[in-house]
């Protein structure tokens, strides 16, 4: 696998959430963060892409249609 450097630049917000995640996916530092951020989101735009929905179902048995904009039918 070939590694590159990529240099960005953050806002807060984005800080913050790199910051959570970290802690939420007990990554190592930041950079896995990225890398794990990424596989998923590509994962999740693949299906929906192929026709699937994203649902998230509540601890109360509610359930909800996420939707990712900038994905057909997301706005």
């Amino acid at each position: 696998m070939e590694l590159k450097k990529v240099t960005m630049n953050l806002t807060e917000r984005d800080i913050a959430n790199a910051e959570i995640l970290t802690a939420r996916l007990h990554s190592r530092n930041k950079a896995s963060t990225v890398s794990t951020a990424l596989a998923i989101m590509e994962a999740l735009t693949r299906k929906i892409e192929d026709g699937g929905e994203l649902i998230v179902r509540k601890k109360d048995g509610s359930i909800e249609t996420v939707l990712i904009a900038g994905l057909d039918g997301a706005g």
